[in-house]
């Protein structure tokens, strides 16, 4: 294929590609037979990898009943939900994600039931930590007030409320025995991926097994995902980050988890600590310190969402980078400044104030629980700014480019300081996969958030092309 009229910087060039790039020249012409794609003057970058996402989650979110309801008195919030619940799509089940208990109060069963009666519903907290059943949904699901089950909340007589705490695995073997689960449209999610230019991801689940893998392959094999996937997830894996998911309501020995780490170490793996709170990030380098040294490779910090001085000199020292995320500042923002205090405020989702302690950072989405759009990441990393307009922490923004070079990283480089010259160039002899955009970057980066992709291709493939799929 040949790519005609594409910009690299300040030069206009071509390239002819294959599964590598083979040429790039200011002007090449087509060979007999070749196509030709016109990048009509658009910024030629190597495509987008996210760093932080879980896909099959996020697919299934793209599909299901938004209940972040906005601002509002509790009463209004309660109604539009209730309106949102009901107009859904379908006759059987209802699957809500990232309700806000600020917006509509906690939800229980008996909650539920007044918002949603006629249909079994099932909605993710904003946390991803809880999931709330109404009572419908529970008898399909076959849950008895006499169950005692891990994970499953019972109230002072003894009855389930309906929340599931930490046990998505308990809700997705129900599901399937009740024959009421639906395989998320893959296919469709990877190709809104494309669209914003994202080539390659990093799936953070920490349920993640050899199953999983197994169909991730599956996927990849028979085209229904388009991108180039690093997996990480539980012990059974060999390969790939163990992800360690820490709660500091419920944080584990820690010297078994030393124990565990070290078993990870013997085969030749690395960690990743979930870490959104002081104390998880206190306990996770405490585990760190105690375990026996990577060998090869480097240790990961996913979120860093209250990181201080102190620590973070202590995460620079170890050479850990935060692969953090920006988007929650505009999607969750204006919620921190109504919870949060001043200290924790000034310490939140920080960027340039890690950079200058020496702490790599690279930016993703958290997919589906931050929005997955790399170009409006970017803008929320430059802006700091929250859905209602608010500043959040001025002194942490960084340019667009700063931003965007995290996405450019190559995953095993995260650990390094790379300058965005260095990951925006185009050589030959390297993959073909490569975003091209929709103008300059020099004119459009300081509306990050505005920007469209003109072409996505991946192994030299054009996996998405705005002229034709939009």
């Amino acid at each position: 294929m040949l790519i005609k009229n594409a910009r690299i910087g300040a030069e206009s060039v071509d390239l002819r590609i294959g599964p590598t790039v083979q040429a790039v020249a200011p002007q090449l012409e087509p060979t007999p037979d070749e196509s030709v794609l016109d990048a009509r003057g658009g910024e030629l970058l190597p495509g987008l990898h996210d760093h932080h996402m879980h896909l099959f989650a996020a697919a299934a979110a793209h599909e299901s009943v938004d209940c972040n309801v906005g601002a509002g008195t509790r009463s209004q919030c309660r109604e539009l939900l209730a309106a949102r619940l009901q107009q859904a799509s379908g006759g059987d089940w209802i699957r809500g994600v990232d309700y806000q208990e600020q917006q509509v109060g906690e939800l229980d069963r008996w909650r539920l039931d007044e918002l949603c009666p006629s249909r079994p519903v099932r909605i993710q907290h904003r946390s991803g930590k809880v999931w709330v059943c109404n009572s419908l949904a529970l008898q399909e699901l076959g849950f008895k007030d006499s169950d005692r089950i891990d994970g499953l909340e019972t109230d002072g007589r003894g009855a389930l409320t309906g929340r599931i705490v930490r046990n998505d695995s308990l809700l997705a073997e129900r599901m399937r025995r009740a024959k009421a689960h639906k395989p998320p449209d893959i296919a469709a999610y990877s190709r809104l991926l494309a669209s914003h230019g994202i080539v390659g991801i990093t799936d953070t689940s920490a349920s993640n097994r050899l199953a999983t893998l197994a169909d991730f392959q599956r996927l990849s094999a028979n085209g229904d995902l388009l991108q180039q996937v690093t997996l990480m997830g539980g012990d059974d894996l060999d390969s790939g980050y163990l992800k360690i998911l820490l709660d500091e309501d419920g944080l584990p020995d820690l010297a078994e988890l030393v124990r565990r780490i070290n078993r990870t170490r013997h085969k030749g793996r690395n960690v990743a600590f979930h870490c959104v709170t002081h104390l998880e990030l206190v306990f996770a380098l405490a585990a760190l310190a105690e375990a026996v040294p990577c060998e090869q490779g480097f240790d990961r910090i996913e979120h860093g969402a209250v990181v201080d001085d102190k620590m973070a000199r202590r995460l620079a020292d170890l050479g850990l980078p935060v692969i953090t995320q920006p988007g929650f500042l505009f999607s969750k923002g204006d919620q921190y400044l109504a919870d949060l205090t001043g200290a924790e405020l000034g310490n939140l989702y920080r960027f340039a104030g890690l950079q200058r302690h020496g702490v790599c950072v690279a930016a993703s989405s958290d997919a589906p629980y931050g929005p997955v759009n790399p170009w409006q990441i970017i803008a929320s990393a430059a802006t700091r700014r929250t859905r209602s307009g608010a500043m959040l922490g001025e002194d942490e923004q960084v340019t667009a480019e700063e931003a965007l070079r995290g996405y450019l990283t190559p995953s095993n480089r995260l650990n390094q300081s790379v300058s965005f010259a260095q990951t925006r160039g185009i050589k030959v002899g390297m993959p073909a996969d490569l975003c091209i955009l929709q103008g300059e970057w020099s004119e459009r980066r300081g509306e990050a958030g505005g920007i469209d992709v003109r072409a996505t291709l991946i192994g030299g493939s054009v996996v998405f092309d705005s002229e034709q799929d939009r």
